[in-house]
């Protein structure tokens, strides 16, 4: 353990973390950049329209909210009253509505012993820190990863076929799914990953055999005195929980360049962004050797001096990215 970085970690503070990407501030905060973006525009004309009056906002967490349904007890909710963000969603019928969701979502994908249901593994991929691209085949990749999942859900609205194993009931769902989706690809860990062998040494997961122990799923197997390192950077900044910068924020997302190429192409092209941050993540972090545990391996870490600083920025570069690059692609599919 680095003992310099002790000072670090106690003005880090040990909070509990929320257990959800960005966490609903997050979430919601993105999908409020985007509301405001759009306002005035036809697609947020049908936006509104697809949500029934709703917002992005107010959905921006559903596809989190989802993963209460627990199949192994016949896809009932198990989280009522635990997360305050879903009770909207927490009705008979909303229930429902996200049960339903999961069943079809949840095992097309054939997971693997160990692996998550397919609707879970929508929300990330885990490239390796050694490449600055994404593409489909490294390691921590599949068919059915986050880039895939906004791909699917694009076409959905578009009204075009989705390829498997994604089903979206309608449009709705696609949009809904979609707004959790563009803020989740935007987070570092939901795209890089760093891997390491037993003595906490990193390693290149695609060259060689891949050894699945390596990986550590996005930070979460990175144990700090506050918890995992995945944790730590879904916490959004204190200054911008409640909304309370959500004006602040859209007015630096206004300033975000439309993204070049066609928009099909930009999911992909995001996430080369955001390995790029996931680099910035573990700059500097040591690593211990591997302890392992019912789930697999974990490693302790330390910190290098300044994280806080590194976290604050890139976190709200990430939020502003995220809501700019939700509604551009939202005015791509309805264009004026």
């Amino acid at each position: 353990m680095n003992l310099r970085a002790l000072p670090l970690l106690l003005a880090l503070g040990c909070f509990p973390f929320a257990s959800f990407a960005w966490g609903p501030d997050g979430h919601q905060s993105i999908g409020a950049i985007a509301d405001a973006l759009l306002r005035g525009s036809k697609a947020g004309e049908k936006v509104g329209a697809l949500l029934d009056r709703s917002t992005l906002e107010q959905v921006a967490v559903w596809a989190d909210c989802v993963k209460g349904i627990a199949p192994e007890k016949d896809f009932t909710y198990t989280a009522t009253g635990r997360y305050p963000e879903c009770t909207p969603f927490e009705t008979v019928e909303g229930i429902a509505v996200m049960s339903a969701y999961v069943r079809r979502n949840n095992d097309a994908c054939k997971p693997a012993l160990g692996e998550e249901s397919c609707h879970k593994q929508y929300h990330y991929a885990d490239v390796a820190l050694q490449h600055d691209h994404y593409k489909t085949g490294y390691a921590g990749t599949s068919d059915h990863d986050i880039v895939h999942a906004i791909r699917a859900a694009v076409l959905a609205l578009q009204s075009q076929p989705q390829p498997k194993p994604f089903q979206f009931k309608d449009q709705r769902e696609a949009l809904t799914v979609l707004t959790h989706l563009i803020a989740d690809l935007h987070q570092p860990l939901h795209v890089g990953s760093v891997f390491l062998d037993s003595e906490g040494r990193i390693v290149d997961p695609d060259q060689g055999t891949y050894d699945k122990g390596t990986n550590t799923v996005g930070g979460n197997a990175l144990q700090g005195p506050c918890g995992n390192v995945h944790a730590l950077w879904d916490d959004i900044p204190q200054q911008f929980k409640r909304g309370r910068m959500n004006e602040f924020l859209t007015g630096k997302a206004r300033s975000i360049a439309r993204t070049d190429g066609a928009a099909a192409q930009w999911p992909e092209m995001w996430a080369d962004d955001t390995i790029a941050n996931a680099k910035l993540v573990f700059a500097g972090m040591q690593f211990g050797k591997s302890t392992p545990n019912q789930w697999g391996n974990s490693w302790s870490i330390a910190f290098p001096l300044e994280y806080e600083k590194t976290m604050a920025r890139v976190k709200e570069e990430a939020l502003v990215k995220a809501g700019a690059h939700l509604a551009q692609l939202l005015l791509a599919i309805w264009p004026e």
